[in-house]
């Protein structure tokens, strides 16, 4: 908690920790399903088709759906970043997105 003039700003306080839980939990959710998953909105999701590819255009493939996805079903979010992270022998990669939010 933060006071000025007598002023009192709480920071991190019950209602903006859950709201930042609820638009990380919905991000994560529009980030980690499979296009035509949703019976009634089928454009929602990541394409499959991303998976297949070099990990170049896979990477850039990803990269455009998420913010696409993020700024229509999403819009208190923005994404600021992604990076890649590229495990195994197998060259999987994980994707790290890093949202900020945009006060609306």
């Amino acid at each position: 908690m933060l006071v000025i003039d007598g002023v009192q700003i709480v920071l991190n306080g019950d209602y903006e920790r859950e709201l930042r839980n609820e638009i990380i939990e919905r991000c994560m959710f529009l980030l980690t399903l499979i296009k035509g998953a949703i019976p009634m909105n089928r454009e929602i999701g990541m394409d499959p088709d991303i998976i297949p590819q070099p990990a170049y255009i896979a990477q850039q493939k990803y990269t455009i759906s998420a913010m696409e996805l993020i700024e229509e079903f999403e819009p208190r979010a923005a994404v600021e970043e992604i990076s890649f992270e590229v495990s195994g022998d197998a060259g999987n990669m994980i994707p790290k997105v890093v949202l900020t939010y945009n006060g609306e």
